[in-house]
């Protein structure tokens, strides 16, 4: 899978987070990640959200289709909701 990111973007990620938004890309590699398409009218735009396990620790990254490229927006640490959505199934 290819992604792509912004730099200046990745950059406010690795200071807000302590991820970097390439990190994204290890989510996918959980076989029992999650998607979940995103419902803020808000974004202007189709997001979705990831969830999965990146070495024992549940990660949520959200990303937008670019053609057949998987592009970041956000990557950090799972939230509750998220943790509970991810082992809901």
């Amino acid at each position: 899978m290819e992604i792509e990111f912004d730099s200046t973007k990745d950059h406010t990620n690795r200071a807000k987070h302590g991820l970097s938004l390439a990190d994204g890309a290890q989510i996918f590699n959980d076989a029992n990640h999650l998607i979940i398409p995103s419902i803020r009218k808000i974004d202007g735009e189709e997001r979705f959200k990831v969830i999965g396990l990146v070495q024992d620790r549940l990660h949520s990254g959200v990303f937008v289709w670019r053609d057949t490229r998987v592009r970041f927006i956000s990557v950090r640490r799972s939230n509750k909701g998220e943790d509970h959505a991810y082992h809901s199934g």
